[in-house]
């Protein structure tokens, strides 16, 4: 990854050789251990040209693929080196990966007691499958996303399926609004989500990063490749990730690069015992 404030042995891109899979300037990504990609993403992500400025990312990949377990890492990740102000929003009935991330979880917001937290999870549920239930988690996902949008927020916002947040909770303008808007109020997305169809085009076109698991069929592939710019190419390069590997390519628009890794199993500590915390409930803040 590009950036000034880091230094890696490795090869710069424009120093690699040539790959006869190469087409014209669209490089083939090269296959980078996570343990050397991973501290250098979080390194980059938000600078982009040395400066620091709000980069908003999307993570693309069908269910079991990986994509949970990528964005756990990384924003432990970014927490980690920054102390960033994260919220997870999120709205399944249960994520074993996410409980494992440990980070209080709260089931209203503001939190209760005016606790603060630089890293939170907000777990807006469903409470019934009615549309009652419906429109209550509606009501509480809103909530959260009119709380934040304020200058000066300073927040990474975490949208776990915001395919959902869009078709199901009808709130695509607020997902547009954050896309468009978000970014002048120091706001980092972070849009996680099944396949690249069912989301609304800010949520492709305002994405810097660009992070995609290996596509279930075809069409989802096609989708996905034209997203990544080049169509034949990057379809050729998704159908060389090993989803048992659990593989990823990862691109960043403005400089083109691109990336394959995976991380290794174990890297989100507590994943185990969190499925067995869940299995028999977890306490909430």
């Amino acid at each position: 990854m590009t950036n000034p404030s880091t230094s890696s042995s490795r090869t710069a891109p424009a120093e690699r050789q040539p790959d006869p899979r190469d087409v014209g300037a669209t490089r083939w990504p090269e296959r980078i251990d996570w343990e050397e990609l991973g501290p250098e993403l979080v390194a980059a992500w938000g600078f982009p040209r040395g400066r620091f400025q709000p980069e908003h990312m999307e993570i693309l990949g069908p269910t079991r693929s990986g994509k949970t377990y990528f964005q756990a890492v990384i924003l432990q990740m970014r927490a980690q080196a920054r102390q960033s102000h994260i919220v997870v929003l999120a709205t399944k009935p249960a994520d074993a990966t996410i409980v494992a991330m440990g980070w209080p979880i709260v089931t209203s917001w503001p939190p209760p007691e005016g606790k603060k937290y630089r890293q939170i999870i907000y777990w807006a549920r469903r409470p019934s499958l009615d549309d009652a239930g419906l429109a209550k988690q509606h009501t509480k996902v809103k909530e959260l996303l009119e709380a934040l949008f304020v200058k000066e927020s300073n927040t990474i916002l975490v949208w776990d399926e915001v395919a959902y947040i869009e078709h199901i909770l009808k709130l695509s303008d607020y997902v547009t609004m954050y896309q468009r808007e978000g970014a002048g109020l120091g706001i980092t997305n972070v849009f996680n989500t099944q396949r690249g169809a069912r989301v609304s085009r800010y949520v492709h076109s305002e994405s810097s990063w660009t992070v995609c698991f290996r596509p279930k069929d075809a069409d989802d592939a096609k989708r996905i490749a034209e997203i990544l710019g080049d169509r034949k190419h990057y379809i050729e390069v998704l159908n060389t990730l090993d989803p048992l590997k659990r593989e990823f390519l990862i691109l960043h628009s403005l400089t083109g690069e691109s990336y394959i890794s995976h991380i290794p199993e174990g890297t989100l500590k507590g994943i185990e015992s969190s499925q067995e915390t869940q299995r028999k409930g977890h306490r909430t803040v």
